[in-house]
């Protein structure tokens, strides 16, 4: 996470959708927030940029031509243990106990309201500060990540 010159918190984020148009529509959404965004329009493009920038936080689609979203979820987990990834899909063939057990923050079904993007992103966004400032390993994140959530309801 980046400071702006307001002082105000920046998120990297990255978009990953095969679709050009969801990926325009999810960018204007969060971009009003006033986070750093960058696109991929497959997995292995996703990992290519995290290469040269990673990501706070991962917007993925679950379906796409190659390596689907929760192979890179997985990939993401390894190499990025404190990047927070958010799944999007238009069918409900995953169900959220499978995907947050690939270490996923949140799961929203297409259509989503821009609201319930920025609300799951707001939790991953916490979960990503956090599992920076206490080091989060790979070998960990899907216990820490249950923990975590587990904390949540609490509030």
């Amino acid at each position: 996470m980046i400071f702006s010159s307001g002082g105000r918190k920046v998120a990297s984020i990255l978009i990953v959708d095969d679709e050009s148009p969801v990926r325009s529509l999810v960018r204007r959404c969060l971009k009003d927030l006033g986070h750093e965004i960058r696109e991929a329009g497959d997995a292995q493009e996703a990992l290519t940029v995290m290469a040269d920038h990673p990501a706070d936080a991962v917007f993925c689609d679950v379906q796409m031509p190659g390596e689907d979203g929760i192979w890179l979820t997985s990939q993401i987990r390894n190499r990025y243990p404190a990047t927070a990834v958010i799944l999007a899909t238009s069918v409900s063939t995953i169900s959220p106990s499978v995907s947050m057990r690939a270490g996923v923050m949140a799961y929203l079904v297409k259509p989503f309201s821009p609201k319930g993007l920025q609300s799951a992103l707001t939790v991953a966004l916490k979960w990503s500060d956090d599992a920076k400032a206490k080091g989060v390993k790979a070998e960990d994140v899907g216990d820490k990540l249950t923990d975590w959530l587990d904390s949540l309801k609490d509030l």
